[in-house]
């Protein structure tokens, strides 16, 4: 019976988060991030469509207005502010600005899931989303040890997850919410020493981020400094 409940669950989630993923519409109210490529598309001036992505420093520069913040902006502002800097030079210019990139907030899965790779979400995201998203655990998944890496390329924080809990028996406080970069790895086995884990996969991890990084390989920084 929790087998099929935990399988209805999944199932209901990898629907949500499988959306996300494949860069569906922003939400109502959606605030732009860093490493989110804009498209716009200005009527009549092919000169100023295309696509324009977020900086490290939020910004983005377009042309004619010149650096734009775009970081922290929601999307229908960002749209109106830059129709506002546009009538200094064109009258009544057409913009329409979408997100054709959520990459503001960007997870990676690794391990025992069906589909370890990088996931894009239009906002926050969940442990479970994402778990689902990522076609769900593989029958090897130690499920009660699901370990989220935080800040790993700066100060890195381990937590183990208790997701049996969270899928058998709704603890939801368990289900933490997700941030920019972070890192969910399943072990096979259930890890005991957080210390020895992430000394581990540390290796290993370093290779894969330089790779697959999508804030270090996105943008660059301002005056492209390393």
């Amino acid at each position: 019976m929790r087998e099929k409940l935990s399988a209805v669950i999944a199932a209901a989630l990898a629907a949500v988060a499988a959306a996300a993923a494949q860069e569906a519409p922003a939400p109502e109210g959606y605030v732009i991030g860093e490493a989110d490529v804009l498209n716009v598309r200005v009527v009549g001036e092919n000169d100023l469509t295309g696509n324009y992505t977020v900086r490290l420093d939020g910004k983005v520069m377009f042309p004619y207005v010149g650096e734009v913040q775009a970081a922290g902006v929601p999307l229908s502002a960002f749209n109106r502010m830059l129709r506002e800097n546009l009538s200094a030079y064109y009258v009544d210019p057409q913009v329409t600005v979408e997100v054709l990139e959520y990459n503001s907030c960007v997870v990676y899965v690794l391990g025992e899931v069906a589909k370890p790779g990088v996931y894009k979400f239009p906002g926050r995201t969940t442990l479970l989303e994402t778990v689902a998203g990522a076609g769900g655990y593989e029958r090897s998944a130690a499920r009660a040890s699901t370990m989220v890496v935080r800040s790993f390329l700066d100060e890195p924080q381990v937590m183990r997850i208790d997701m049996e809990k969270v899928i058998d028996e709704g603890a939801i406080t368990l289900n933490i919410p997700l941030e920019k970069g972070d890192v969910v790895v399943i072990p096979k086995t259930f890890v005991t020493n957080l210390n020895e884990f992430l000394a581990d996969i540390s290796p290993s991890l370093s290779a894969y981020l330089r790779v697959n990084s999508v804030y270090q390989t996105t943008w660059e920084p301002p005056g492209g400094q390393p």
